[in-house]
């Protein structure tokens, strides 16, 4: 199993343990908000794949935020939910990239050496 298809079944575990339980505690918008900031600020923006899951996590906390306000806490908690696990996602993604690339950079250098012996 890929690294990236490992942590995309942890987050839908995570996502299902979440859903499945019913808590009365009012959802936290700032743990969404702290997540999307996350993966923004390591760019997540800039990787495609990232960028998506990063604009889903934007549009679900707005419509959490608007569920909340209409009072649907049951629904803006699972919105939320999806959200964060959206906004760890483009995380998780943009890191990996960021990785492949540095990996990509190094062997290029090993190759130059291996050349020049």
């Amino acid at each position: 199993m890929t690294p990236i298809l490992r942590v995309g079944s942890v987050l839908l575990l995570t996502m299902a343990a979440a859903c499945a339980s019913q808590s009365s505690t009012a959802p936290s918008v700032t743990d969404a908000h702290s997540a999307i900031s996350a993966a923004e600020a390591i760019g997540a923006q800039r990787e495609p794949q990232a960028a998506l899951h990063l604009k889903l996590a934007r549009d679900q906390t707005a419509q959490a935020e608007t569920k909340l306000r209409d009072g649907d806490n049951r629904e803006a908690r699972l919105l939320l939910d999806q959200a964060k696990v959206d906004a760890e996602l483009a995380l998780v993604l943009t890191r990996e990239s960021q990785a492949r690339a540095q990996a990509e950079t190094q062997l290029g250098k090993v190759r130059q050496l291996e050349q020049a012996n």
